[in-house]
């Protein structure tokens, strides 16, 4: 039994606003497979190398932009009780100019094209400022639970600040704007992506949709109030380091950043072993993998291991897997609370919804993340046997094919029982 308390859903935005953001953040992953069984090992040799930059923006910004965006768009209203203003035109204009601006910075990066770097990049830059700014009025209003309002704007903060840097490190690469040691202002801007808006994000969702969907106790009060905002200020703080120069300074602010994500990871491991609904389902797999990949990447940095290495646990680990796994709970439970309104609307009380169960076929979900777990273990191994690399691209393309064909799949369903409600209504 989902635990839905506390959520106003009668303002959720209509299902259709959501849904493209996650319809088409899994072609970005597919993207990033091809690369691998295009280029095989090479992407995993320097985190410098234009393809290894063009696949981390192709997740970063394709795949979790896509969905982190749109799934704001839909919790806003429901956890905060703040609904987006005019949600179908920033829904639609996001959408569209973060598609764009991601392929197109991607294949920038890639190319070395100064021109695609221009335009990818500025229509990256609109499209999150078309987002961020009704987003932080939403934000404003919001009335909702302390703890996720304060995580989410403070994700939101993060995201503001990784596109700033962004931009400016999209001037130097094209010779605009100069920059010294710009490997530091590459750091930054990832430890801003990374750790402040995605980490942030999914600190934020994680404490409301943990306890909802796995049914089990709330995350311990002091991690809701503190976590996130000491995080923001560790970031932050290690940032005015970073750039001068403070190396050691910066790198013990660093560390409390991460060893506040190790905390969250064991926190959640922890609630997950008491969950109510004991069966399980393959979305708790997504969860799981997801936080023993905080884990490792945490110990791998304190051990100063290779930051390829790292990033890739962290980007499709914790990034393309507990996303996948967020998507799969989500968006059934999206078209079964819509088909609810559509019935109530309607009066077609004659007519049986199906169950969220029903909406996603669970063999295929259990497929999905077993060709993830597949593609994380081999795309490892490859750092040490280059030869897996390819075999970890085939895998994520499957795993975000078979994602995609099960989101189409609940959506079908959703549509076909949206054209049975408005047939034959009773005479009144």
């Amino acid at each position: 039994m989902l635990n839905t308390a506390g959520l106003s859903l009668e303002q959720a935005p209509p299902f259709a606003v959501p849904a493209r953001f996650f319809l088409t953040a899994p072609l970005f992953a597919i993207a990033v497979g091809l690369i691998l069984v295009w280029e095989g090992a090479t992407p995993l040799t320097s985190r410098w190398l234009p393809v290894t930059l063009a696949a981390t923006h192709l997740i970063a910004l394709g795949y979790l932009g896509q969905v982190m965006c749109g799934a704001l768009l839909q919790i806003l209203p429901v956890v905060a009780g703040a609904p987006v203003p005019a949600v179908h035109l920033v829904g639609t204009l996001t959408h569209v100019l973060l598609a764009l601006g991601a392929s197109l910075l991607a294949g920038g990066l890639w190319l070395g094209s100064a021109v695609w770097l221009w335009v990818g990049g500025g229509l990256t830059g609109l499209g999150l400022m078309v987002f961020l700014i009704p987003v932080a009025l939403a934000l404003m209003r919001a009335r909702g639970a302390p703890e996720t309002l304060l995580a989410l704007r403070l994700a939101a903060i993060a995201l503001l600040m990784t596109l700033l840097l962004g931009l400016i490190l999209v001037g130097f690469l094209v010779g605009r704007i100069p920059l010294p040691e710009f490997t530091r202002w590459v750091d930054i801007h990832a430890a801003w992506g990374l750790l402040g808006w995605v980490g942030g994000l999914i600190v934020g969702v994680g404490i409301q949709v943990v306890p909802m969907f796995y049914v089990t106790p709330a995350y311990p009060t002091p991690l809701r109030r503190l976590l996130a905002p000491l995080l923001l200020g560790a970031i932050a703080l290690g940032t005015i380091a970073w750039i001068l120069g403070w190396d050691i300074q910066a790198r013990i602010l660093l560390g409390l950043s991460a060893l506040g994500f190790l905390i969250f990871a064991l926190a959640t491991l922890a609630l997950l072993a008491r969950r109510g609904r004991r069966s399980g389902d393959a979305t708790l797999w997504h969860w799981l993998a997801a936080m023993l990949a905080i884990i490792a990447a945490v110990l791998l940095w304190s051990f100063e291991a290779s930051a390829t290495l790292i990033g890739a646990i962290l980007l499709l680990g914790l990034g393309v897997g507990l996303t996948a796994g967020m998507l799969l709970k989500i968006v059934p439970f999206l078209a079964w609370f819509h088909l609810q309104h559509r019935q109530l609307a309607t009066g077609r009380f004659d007519l049986r919804i199906p169950h969220m169960g029903r909406l996603l076929a669970a063999a295929w979900a259990r497929a999905q993340v077993a060709l993830h777990l597949l593609a994380v273990a081999l795309l490892i191994s490859a750092f040490w046997r280059p030869e897996l690399a390819r075999p970890a691209g085939v895998m994520l393309v499957l795993s975000q094919l078979v994602l995609l064909g099960l989101l189409i799949g609940v959506i079908r369903i959703y549509q076909q029982q949206c054209r049975v409600l408005a047939e034959s209504l009773p005479d009144r």
